[in-house]
């Protein structure tokens, strides 16, 4: 086999098995995501997220390409989620880290308790700067029980994916051309006459 075959060939193989790997985990259960988008759970009530940017048709969760005006749905199909209370607030940063009235500091918006009877909740948002935000979403029974949940979404600041995937092909390029180099040098010293 030429050299050439030999580069083309570990390129090949090289994309088989990156190929190969990504296919297995967009079938895994990572990130409970399977493929529907972001869900988050509040208590024992799971909810599904998605947020539209302005113009747009496609679900961006949890990765909006760009900041700006939003859409933020929350569905859930769960009938005794009908009959509670539901509070709605998105804040930028981390949940968790906002304490009292700093709360309102962060808070990009806001739905006050109350009860959605379709289950479905709309919210306009909008997501001025790149960064981390959170969709923080309480649940209640007007009685005992309160559970909430969230769902992180980062704008701006572009699928990591795309980092792995540039990564892993510079790492084959660059094995690739060492072989190659590897290959040549030391083809020419078989070739070199001996004196």
């Amino acid at each position: 086999m030429g050299i050439r075959g030999q580069l083309a060939a570990t390129l090949i193989l090289g994309m088989a098995l990156f190929a190969v790997e990504a296919n297995a985990q967009d079938t895994s259960l990572m990130d409970m995501n399977m493929n529907m988008g972001c869900m988050l759970m509040a208590g024992m009530h799971e909810m599904q997220v998605a947020v539209y940017p302005a113009g747009a048709t496609d679900d961006a969760c949890p990765d909006l390409p760009y900041p700006g005006q939003t859409v933020v749905t929350l569905t859930s199909a769960a009938k005794e989620f009908r009959d509670m209370s539901a509070e709605v607030r998105i804040i930028h940063g981390e949940a968790g880290a906002e304490k009292g009235a700093a709360v309102d500091q962060v808070t990009v918006a806001h739905l006050p308790a109350k009860t959605y009877p379709t289950g479905v909740i709309t919210l306009p948002a909008n997501f001025d700067k790149p960064g981390l935000y959170s969709v923080l979403v309480t649940v209640s029974d007007g009685k005992e029980m309160i559970m909430s949940g969230h769902v992180n979404i980062t704008v701006g600041q572009g699928s990591r994916q795309w980092y792995i995937v540039l990564a892993i092909a510079i790492a084959i390029i660059l094995a690739a051309s060492w072989y190659y180099f590897w290959d040549v040098g030391r083809k020419k010293k078989k070739l070199a006459p001996t004196a």
